[in-house]
């Protein structure tokens, strides 16, 4: 059942305090559905049904405790919040809730205006006087692989950068808003196409300056200007929507570059941490390894970039823990033992490395079923992660290690054999075996 709607048509002449103003009054006078706005103390009802009928269709007041009310204060905004569409067909439940007008015109994560706002300013200010009118729109890159590698809150954080950002590069006469999840919008008035790019190039320089501890902040940004009273405003947006888009898939594999870029040095730093320079020899081991076992081209190449990238979701790990001495608590393992899931969402983000995803999620599975994140065994497990395993631990027990202490090489070699079976895979042992001793031998 429809509500009825924000009241439009509000004096354009009037100054914008008292045009806000205005606004909270039409907000108060209107009833809104309850999926609009989910306060916190917004009042729960029983599932429990009435009868409908026709002479009993006076609304029900919830009665609230004396002591929880929420008084009306002073620039407050008076809401009606109905339960959910089945019930209200039986009976309407209505329950009086007080906002604040920050509450409800603004982002709460941000500090931005919101979607509600900036469509009454853009009605507000759609006159020939504020001609030309920019609009110009934002979509932030890679703000859902920070949500999947870092998690949401380092993602809100990155969010708020770009609002500071937009925030820096416009007017105090200028108005942002937070459009959608990762979208932003900015309403330009009196303000031509060669202005507003200039904003943009503005927009760029800072988020090239702008540091974070996640990845470089990149918007793809649209323009759209109204230079005639006969142009529609709708279509203007619509002008900065398409254009936001077009620039974002034409960009789209030079932004993945740079994402991939970041993630890698950061790894790198990691790599550092236990190695000073690369280890062309375990490469070497992979390549050779991989041969034996009569890999063809394309899996050799996947084997080598699996050699190289599978644990890539240390970058998410605190150094403290991967260098940590003392014995790891239950909640640090655990920790740890994310590392596989990290780093298939990190490379299954990337086009050039989605290949090897599968194969670094199934990094520490084990031979027998008794590994981690899936329990996979034998044959189920890629062989590539199979192959990996066996020389990569291998040179994790002769590398020195903050933890440990390190193993002669034909130590390294029996504790493999002891492993055959159990937690590598038999035939890749046997392999990896022989190859060693006909180095040395």
């Amino acid at each position: 059942m429809k509500r009825k709607a924000l009241k439009r048509g509000l004096n354009p002449t009037i100054n914008q305090k008292n045009y806000r103003n205005e606004l909270f009054n039409s907000f108060n006078q209107n009833n809104f559905n309850s999926n609009s706005f989910q306060p916190k103390d917004q009042i729960k009802v029983n599932n429990q049904k009435a009868p409908f009928n026709q002479d009993e269709k006076d609304e029900i007041f919830i009665e609230e405790n004396e002591d929880n009310r929420i008084q009306p204060m002073d620039n407050q905004v008076k809401f009606y919040f109905y339960e959910d569409e089945e019930s209200f067909q039986d009976f309407t439940i209505k329950s009086q809730k007080y906002f604040s007008s920050d509450m409800i015109l603004h982002d709460p994560l941000t500090g931005l205006w919101n979607r509600v706002l900036f469509e009454e300013e853009i009605k507000r200010l759609d006159t020939e006087r504020q001609l030309p009118i920019s609009l110009i729109m934002g979509d932030v890159n890679g703000l859902k692989l920070v949500n999947d590698i870092y998690g949401h809150d380092c993602g809100d954080e990155l969010l708020v950068d770009v609002a500071t950002i937009l925030r820096d590069s416009c007017r105090k006469e200028d108005i942002i808003a937070r459009w959608g999840g990762d979208e932003f919008i900015i309403l330009l008035p009196k303000t031509s196409g060669v202005t507003a790019q200039a904003i943009i190039q503005r927009i760029s320089e800072l988020c090239q300056k702008r540091k974070t501890d996640t990845i470089p902040i990149t918007i793809s940004l649209g323009i759209g200007t109204k230079s005639h009273p006969g142009d529609q405003i709708k279509e203007v947006l619509k002008q900065a929507e398409d254009e936001m888009y077009h620039k974002k898939t034409v960009e789209s594999q030079l932004i993945r570059d740079q994402l991939f870029a970041s993630l890698k040095f950061k790894y790198w730093e990691v790599k550092k941490l236990f190695q000073k320079e690369g280890n062309t020899q375990n490469l070497l081991y992979h390549h050779q390894l991989g041969e034996i076992l009569q890999l063809d081209q394309q899996a050799l190449n996947n084997l080598l970039l699996l050699a190289a990238l599978h644990d890539i979701g240390k970058i998410t790990i605190h150094r403290h823990l991967l260098l940590k001495k003392e014995p790891l608590t239950i909640t640090e393992k655990l920790t740890l033992r994310k590392i596989p899931e990290i780093s298939y969402r990190v490379l299954q983000y990337f086009p050039f490395t989605n290949q090897i995803a599968d194969a670094a999620l199934s990094y520490c599975e084990w031979w027998n079923g008794s590994g981690y994140p899936r329990g996979l065994s034998h044959e189920d497990i890629p062989l590539i992660s199979r192959i990996s395993s066996v020389v990569n631990t291998y040179d994790l027990m002769i590398q020195p290690r903050p933890y440990k202490s390190s193993l002669a090489p034909q130590e390294a070699l029996i504790e493999l054999q002891n492993q055959s079976g159990k937690q590598f895979d038999p035939e890749v042992v046997k392999n990896f075996l022989k190859m060693m001793e006909e180095k040395a031998g």
